[in-house]
């Protein structure tokens, strides 16, 4: 069984916020196990959507 959790999402938006107006990157948003989150600094990490350019990073690992 899952516990719920104790955040919003209006909770990490206010957290990226806060560290933008400092003038750093969030490169990510990170869900540990033991509950919360934590805000990874640094640049944006590349993340490959499908559809936009209509390949992705598994193709060279799965011809079609």
């Amino acid at each position: 069984m899952t516990a719920r959790a104790t955040f919003t999402e209006a909770d990490i938006k206010r957290a990226v916020r806060a560290v933008e107006k400092c003038g750093r990157a969030v490169a990510a948003v990170d869900f540990p196990r033991e509950g919360g989150f934590r805000l990874v600094l640094g640049d944006p990490i590349p993340v490959a959507a499908s559809g936009i350019n209509g390949a992705n990073e598994w193709d060279v690992v799965l011809p079609s």
